[in-house]
């Protein structure tokens, strides 16, 4: 990944750096762990002195974004160390998996391993559990709950970052089991896991999905289909801490599904449309047939949900066992 900063730009050289990081977490392109560029390579790259990257560097790791290891560089970290790992849950469910046949033929008995087993088993726990998954505009928000519904079988509220200073919005966060939010809410969604006591989870769109929105829009008109187009200003900007030029993102253009007539005259001119599953499927009776069309039967990262499904089915086990 290129780093690309600017000095003529009125956004800071630290809010670059931390926007063009999260863009790329939130798109799948970077991963905890990835190593990023050195210091004398983004100085080069920027015309920057040295001292001033190790700077945005130092303050991107007090922030716990990163970590800089001696002699060896700036890695993602990409979860706070202090907090909830979900990769200890995975390696946790793997485990048990594996080990579930021979275990049920065994004299082991420990309370703790029993209620794991039988939860991991028969998914009762997913019943009983929920989560909130936070978003600062309507089309991420719904999309993500309802897929994390549909995928894992568990109830999930959709609120707006802006609805929490209700009533209604504070009381479904804190009655959630887990709250889930995107890498562009890290520090909402890290501020508000702690002042409620919740775990949190970062959800990431699957590694394909944005690829293929700028490939789209490199090749020709891009429209997009949504239910809600709140979000495509925000959308366009990460989109260009990407490296997508501004003649492909002039040509990205959103219309709301629930305008038939707008989807139909738009999609008249576009190349390539996507539909948001949000949208009513009656849509694409409207679309040319010689447009091309995005399809994709989910949008969340396989690790985020398989991350988020082991500590729905294994923590509150783990904890009961433990007490018995």
């Amino acid at each position: 990944m290129r780093i690309r900063l600017d000095r003529s730009l009125d956004e800071s050289l630290l809010n670059q750096t931390r926007d063009q990081i999260v863009s790329a977490l939130h798109a799948g392109i970077l991963r905890r762990g990835d190593r990023l560029p050195s210091l004398r390579r983004v100085a080069d790259l920027s015309s920057l002195n040295v001292k001033t990257v190790l700077k945005i560097y130092t303050l991107l790791r007090k922030e716990g974004l990163l970590e800089l290891r001696r002699g060896s560089g700036a890695f993602v970290t990409a979860y706070d160390p202090g907090e909830f790992e979900p990769a200890q849950a995975v390696r946790l469910s793997r485990f048990l998996r594996r080990h579930l046949d021979e275990a049920s033929g065994m004299s082991l008995t420990p309370s703790a391993y029993a209620a794991l087993v039988q939860d991991l088993s028969s998914r009762e726990a997913l019943e009983r559990r929920s989560v909130a998954v936070l978003e600062c505009n309507q089309e991420q928000v719904d999309l993500y709950a309802k897929e994390i519904a549909a995928r894992l079988g568990v109830r999930t509220h959709a609120v707006l970052l802006s609805d929490l200073a209700g009533r209604k919005g504070a009381s479904l966060v804190r009655g959630s089991s887990i709250i889930a939010v995107t890498d562009f809410h890290m520090k909402e969604g890290m501020e508000i896991a702690r002042k409620l006591k919740k775990p949190f989870l970062r959800l990431r769109m699957r590694r394909d999905f944005i690829p293929a929105l700028i490939e789209a829009s490199r090749r020709g008109r891009l429209l997009m289909v949504v239910s809600d187009t709140a979000f495509i200003p925000a959308f366009k900007k990460a989109m260009g801490l990407l490296g997508l030029q501004r003649e492909h993102l002039d040509r990205i253009s959103a219309v709301e599904g629930s305008n038939r007539t707008a989807v139909q005259r738009s999609a008249a001119r576009a190349e390539t449309i996507y539909v948001s599953p949000l949208c009513d499927k009656g849509l694409r009776s409207l679309l040319p047939k010689q447009a091309r069309l995005l399809n994709f039967s989910h949008h969340l990262d396989a690790e985020s949900l398989e991350e988020l499904e082991a500590w729905l089915l294994l923590s509150q086990a783990g904890r009961e066992g433990n007490n018995r």
